[in-house]
């Protein structure tokens, strides 16, 4: 797809949702923690928010902001490379107990992957990408890719069979092999197979790997650390990039490195951190506030709140006949249609009966795999977990008579097998490649 037929194809499927009054929303009015949110004066129980352990509203991180603007303004504007107000040091400290390595905190994931890949690549390496990568990582590739040559080319989503052959050939002619894969991927909510990657690593010594695990900070792993380190210490030829923007409730990105030289040099290096601006003083008051807590007890406390109400959605889900696409524990649920008429039409009758989700459509998922989207947090009670189900589970098969559709034709379009009780948990398989989006 060149360029003009990409963006027109990105422009009509935007475009339709906002006109159809599903995409570009803006809230009215107050948040609270009851789970509500207000959109075009209706009252909708909110199931898309990321903030998956409902610590935007605390009450420490909410007086930690307003300390920290009372004490350095609303604004610190003042480039990093010059100099930093204390709370940066402060909060990259804590960071550096949570992960246990070292850290660099930026304003931005996404400004934190432009940093950091452009310095860590050389041009004698090959870059593997997962299928399903995020956008804001592939970009970071992609300003390499601009500047210098690199062998680049798209892995099929979690084939680490085809990734091991791909090591075993690339790793002859090139220096290092990177692989590029979120910890947990932001539409379906599957994993990325950690333990495998990190047997893959001690098997390969040319074998390098950046992770974004930015769904997973805060409600896995010790102290809330994520996925991907649930179960090991960094490894030496690793980096993950995090997330503060989303349970962690405050905003910023998290860079975390095997040793203190790397990052120092990505510090030193990373374009972004030598020329844009910093975190704002209230973000960082609340950040070192929410990362207090998370070297506390109470972190795991939220996690298992969590896994229960993702427990329990999962249970609802067992005794519909909803395609499923994802059968995890991440608390990202995507509901397939193939179809994205089916899921523009899904969400507008949703809305209308009190839910607010989301749709996956192009270009955030390849054409034939669009969906409904929806995230489970500890802010929604099990009441409105349960009559969600039950209205989503009305309204789609409704749709699909109208449209006369049916669930084979879905779970075609997604080439998974129809009976999720066959699929190990965390696995989404497809065959689908990169050139068919």
């Amino acid at each position: 797809m060149n360029h003009d037929n990409f963006m027109n194809a990105v422009d009509r499927s935007i475009s339709e949702g906002v006109k159809r009054g599903i995409l570009h929303l803006t809230q009215q009015g107050q948040l609270t923690t009851d789970n509500l949110i207000r959109i075009n004066d209706a009252e909708l129980v909110n199931f898309t928010s990321c903030s998956y352990l409902g610590l935007e509203h605390d009450e420490r991180l909410k007086r930690a902001a307003i300390d920290a603007v009372e004490k350095y303004g609303v604004q610190f504007s003042e480039s990093r490379a010059y100099v930093s107000i204390d709370l940066y040091r402060e909060l990259e400290e804590l960071m550096s107990k949570i992960f246990e390595a070292p850290t660099i905190v930026a304003p931005t994931t996404t400004l934190a992957h432009l940093s950091a890949i452009p310095v860590i690549l050389d041009a004698g390496d090959a870059v593997i990408a997962d299928q399903q990568l995020h956008n804001s990582v592939l970009s970071g590739i992609n300003v390499f890719r601009a500047n210098w040559p690199v062998h680049f080319e798209v892995l099929r989503h979690n084939r680490l069979d085809l990734l091991k052959e791909r090591i075993e050939i690339l790793q002859k002619s090139h220096n290092r092999v990177w692989y590029f894969a979120d910890g947990i991927y932001s539409m379906f909510g599957d994993r990325c197979p950690a333990d495998e990657i990190f047997n893959m690593l001690a098997a390969y010594p040319s074998f390098h790997t950046y992770i974004d695990d930015a769904h997973s900070m805060s409600i896995l792993g010790k102290n809330g650390r994520g996925h991907i380190l649930s179960n090991h210490t960094i490894h030496e030829r690793m980096i993950v990039a995090s997330s503060m923007a989303k349970a962690f409730a405050t905003g910023g990105g998290i860079l975390v490195f095997p040793n203190k030289e790397i990052a120092r040099r990505v510090r030193a290096c990373g374009a972004p951190f030598n020329s844009s601006g910093p975190l704002q003083p209230a973000t960082l008051g609340a950040a070192v506030a929410s990362a207090k807590i998370h070297l506390t007890d109470e972190i795991a406390v939220l996690q298992t709140e969590l896994a229960n109400r993702i427990k329990y959605a999962n249970s609802l889900f067992k005794e519909t006949s909803l395609p499923l696409i994802s059968n995890f524990d991440s608390g990202i649920f995507f509901v397939g249609t193939s179809r994205a008429e089916l899921a523009y039409s899904i969400m507008e009758k949703m809305i209308k009966r009190g839910f607010l989700l989301n749709i996956g459509v192009f270009p955030a998922v390849s054409q034939n795999h669009s969906g409904i989207r929806f995230t489970i947090t500890v802010l929604q009670s099990y009441d409105q977990i349960e009559k969600m189900v039950k209205t989503l589970n009305e309204v789609f098969f409704e749709t699909l008579m109208e449209h006369n559709y049916s669930v084979d034709q879905i779970y075609r379009a997604f080439r998974v097998v129809a009976r999720l009780e066959d699929r190990p948990a965390g696995e989404f398989v497809s065959e689908d490649t990169v050139e068919n989006e």
